[in-house]
């Protein structure tokens, strides 16, 4: 044993790194204000009770008038309020129809904040004082929210910008509404006034609704990936205005200030003929029937190509720029669906192209699952009589507009599901307060719009997408070789293909018949047999005449028989097709053979 040199160590000061996260937002709860606003929410809860009660002993009760009072009580308290009131028109599961239209009605507008306020909140973003970064800020807000404000503003640089600045205190005055509607809800359920439970989900997305509403650097994101996505989809008629990251916080939001037409001027001016508003519709060369259209494709685009969708299409939220062009602003509501989710969805808008109710039905009810234990022959067949209904008002030419739209389609499916008390998530009800709105919106801009032909011409869009991807990685293969990206994909099937063929090979080596049941089986397994020996005939008839058709049309002669059937069996895509079909088989004949006998 001997000692041997090392080398001496460079001694210095130990660091920790934390890497960084994405900045989040947390608001303390004052439990004394959560106490008082508790019995206002009661206030309110019993004034409407009471105003309903007082309308039933005057027999005067009627849903309209009750929706009426529930938005006025709503509208009459800013802040969390109008917020709540605003998300729960989104529970068309939960509550009637008339409710969800008047409460989405409701006006989200407060008398603005101080601008010291809204300066402090900007200078603290900027980590500047005001001047060193502004040239000018609009003390008057262009709009101001029970969550924010909304000031216009120049750079240094010349660029206009829209400053959105949140709202003092807005933070805490919504977290102790919401702990004052959790005890009230549950009060209601230890009580069992509401089943226990019954309100659990629903406390849950409100919570994560009203927090993603706060949540400006969340807002931003999204915002941001919908412009980078709207460039990349090759279509230069939509857009949404470009975040200045540098300058926002989780208080403040500057962006690209955009000009132009709100949509809510656009249809005020059609539905109202206001020779004002058409004159400044002409000046920018606004097709309302165009924007109909763009609209829906941009509903389409959210729901099947990009990440996330618009969940709240409200017409102060778009602005519509000269020919016609559309900038989407206000991304605090969004969602996204699952790749089986927007595969159901196509599917569906598929099959109502093609006036095919019961697949209709069949693809719509992947968007609910997982399932609760429900007899889904009578779900199956009450949705496909509620498409039936909506399939003949498209062809009617004597219903009222909106029936046309694919608002007949997914009140029916509520409804259906409601009265099979199946439950939906927020993601599902976001996509159906997505198609409504859009839908309705470019049916008032252009009321003979068919919002099936044109998810067809999306379709087509799609298609061509593809293929100019496909196109695309073809050529690279050619010109720069394959990928290594190929080799794992061809082990990755090798290995697909080892699994099935153990499996296959297990699958026939184990027993799963019983002798008092082999001479019923047996005949039926034979059945299977020589179904799987017709099968495999047809695919070789279709491979030596498509190989055939291919020589002679190159040679002017067929080959010989024997030469044709050689080539055809040693072809690797004809003995995968007869592997499937032997898998396909005797998976059929193992079902039977694993049935209990009667």
């Amino acid at each position: 044993m001997a000692t041997l040199p090392r080398r001496a160590f460079i001694v210095t000061e130990t660091t920790e790194v934390t890497p960084p996260m994405m900045p989040t937002t947390s608001y303390s709860v004052n439990y004394w204000r959560v106490v008082g606003r508790m019995f206002l929410w009661i206030f309110v809860g019993l004034k409407v009770l009471w105003g309903n009660g007082w309308d039933v002993v005057r027999r005067r009760s009627t849903e309209i008038r009750q929706s009426q009072r529930l938005r006025g009580a709503f509208e009459r308290f800013p802040g969390t309020f109008r917020k709540i009131g605003r998300l729960l028109a989104m529970r068309i599961d939960i509550l009637p129809w008339a409710y969800c239209v008047e409460l989405s009605n409701i006006v989200d507008q407060m008398a603005p904040f101080p601008i010291e306020a809204a300066i402090q909140s900007v200078e603290v973003a900027i980590g500047k004082p005001l001047p060193e970064v502004f040239d000018k800020l609009d003390p008057n807000p262009i709009l101001s929210s029970s969550v924010a404000a909304v000031y216009q503003g120049i750079l240094n640089d010349g660029k206009q910008v829209a400053v959105k600045v949140r709202r003092p205190g807005i933070g805490q005055l919504f977290m102790a509404d919401l702990k004052a509607l959790d005890w009230i809800l549950e009060i209601l359920e230890f009580l069992s006034l509401l089943r226990p439970g019954f309100t659990q989900t629903l406390r849950r997305e409100l919570r994560e609704s009203l927090e993603d509403e706060l949540n400006f650097f969340l807002e931003a994101r999204h915002q941001a990936l919908f412009r980078r996505e709207a460039k990349k989809s090759g279509k230069k008629f939509f857009n949404a205005p470009k975040v200045f990251f540098e300058y926002c916080s989780p208080d403040v939001i500057v962006q690209e200030f955009t000009t132009g037409m709100w949509l809510w001027e656009l249809l005020a001016a059609i539905e109202q003929q206001d020779p004002v508003a058409l004159a400044r519709v002409a000046e920018l060369n606004i097709d309302p029937q165009k924007v109909a259209k763009r609209l829906m494709w941009v509903n389409f685009w959210g729901l099947d190509e990009h990440l996330l969708f618009r969940a709240d299409l409200y017409p102060d939220n778009v602005i519509i720029r000269k020919n016609s062009r559309l900038t989407f602003i206000d991304f605090t509501s969004v969602g996204a669906l699952s790749q089986e989710k927007r595969q159901a969805m196509q599917q569906t808008m598929q099959r109502a192209f093609k006036r095919d109710p019961l697949e209709m039905a069949q693809a719509s009810m992947i968007l609910l699952e997982p399932l609760p234990p429900i007899d889904t022959i009578k779900f199956t067949k009450d949705l496909e009589a509620t498409y039936w209904q909506f399939l003949y008002a498209l062809e009617s030419q004597q219903v009222a507009w909106w029936e046309r739209t694919s608002a007949r389609l997914w009140l029916g499916f509520v409804k259906v599901a409601r009265d099979h008390n199946v439950t939906m998530n927020i993601q599902v009800l976001r996509l159906i307060r997505s198609c409504l709105l859009h839908d309705t919106t470019a049916a008032r801009l252009s009321p003979g719009i068919d919002h099936i032909h044109e998810y067809q011409q999306f379709s087509q869009f799609r298609a061509a997408a593809a293929r100019q991807r496909l196109e695309n990685r073809l050529r690279d293969q050619l010109t720069q070789g394959l990928d290594n990206r190929i080799y794992l994909q061809m082990e990755t099937i090798a290995d697909t293909g080892d699994r099935l063929f153990r499996q296959l090979q297990r699958y026939l080596s184990s027993p799963v018949m019983k002798f008092n049941a082999v001479l019923g089986k047996s005949v039926y397994s034979l059945a299977i047999f020589v179904r799987l020996i017709s099968h495999v005939v047809i695919a070789t008839l279709l491979a030596v005449s498509f190989q055939y058709l291919v020589v002679w049309t190159l040679n002017s002669q067929g080959p010989p028989l024997s030469t044709a059937l050689q080539t055809t069996f040693t072809t690797p895509v004809f003995q995968v097709v007869i592997l499937f079909l032997v898998i396909v088989n005797f998976r059929t004949m193992l079902y039977r053979l694993g049935d209990k006998e009667v």
